[in-house]
């Protein structure tokens, strides 16, 4: 399958990015990196099978790869209210 991660670069969307890639998946992770950080990707960078693509989620209409499943990370609102 295609599977697109967004939150890729977070601590459970690169687990999950490792989970998926490890059952055989093709997979496109996305990030804005406002709370990940690239070293929670750094062991897939040269996974023939994984893409990253960093950018913000209104840019996810851009992707022209046909996926098969979406996994998105609801958690940024947690970091963002603590901030108030």
């Amino acid at each position: 399958m295609r599977i697109l991660v967004t939150g890729a670069a977070g601590f459970l969307g690169s687990h999950l990015c490792e989970r998926l890639l490890r059952e055989g998946h093709y997979v496109i992770g996305m990030d804005n990196f406002i709370t990940g950080s690239v070293d929670n990707l750094a062991h897939l960078a040269g996974n023939p099978n994984f893409l990253f693509i960093a950018t913000m989620l209104p840019t996810l209409f851009l992707c022209q790869e046909k996926l098969t499943l979406c996994y998105t990370s609801p958690l940024l609102l947690a970091p963002i209210q603590a901030l108030h």
